[in-house]
């Protein structure tokens, strides 16, 4: 996705106030350290973070212990390529989006972040085998689907919505 900018941009002092608001939003919000993505056991269809983690929303510190992921949900075509991100707020509530698919990993489409969310990391997925990928039901390591889940934590601000403001 190349950079974007949708929204008018005015000349008075209130456009501009609101054009700093975002990016301060949006960094504002981030981990502060790894949470170790892995997949939660052999031939399980969840992720998990293997450390704890310290992360930031709206520059107030919180700590999120090692557990479980939310959920995939959402079918990843065999040979194409998807993300799964994995995000938390303030309470602790931990959340799964999935993006859009593409044919290549750059045509992949990131899922909007809520501006109260913290991104932990995220999974890409990439069907190889003998079937589509269906989050929730289809093992992480799964030897037929053959999903090439590959794990990338992200302990610093991570701001795949900010092409387009």
């Amino acid at each position: 996705m190349s950079r974007s900018v949708s929204k008018g941009v005015g000349t008075s002092s209130q456009d501009m106030l609101d054009v700093i608001d975002e990016f301060q939003r949006a960094l504002s919000n981030f981990v502060l350290s790894s949470g170790a993505l892995a997949i939660k056991t052999a031939g399980s269809a969840l992720a998990k973070t293997a450390s704890a983690l310290k992360y930031l929303i709206d520059g107030q510190m919180y700590s999120l212990a090692a557990g479980d992921m939310a959920a995939l949900a959402g079918t990843v075509t065999n040979a194409k390529f998807n993300v799964f991100v994995f995000s938390v707020d303030a309470s602790g509530n931990l959340y799964t989006q999935m993006g859009t698919e593409g044919a290549t990993l750059g045509a992949v489409v990131w899922p909007t972040i809520a501006d109260t969310r913290a991104v932990i990391g995220f999974v890409i997925i990439n069907p190889t085998g003998t079937g589509n990928f269906v989050g929730g039901t289809t093992p992480l390591d799964d030897a037929t689907v053959v999903p090439n889940a590959v794990y990338v934590n992200t302990p610093f601000p991570f701001l795949p919505s900010i092409v387009s403001l």
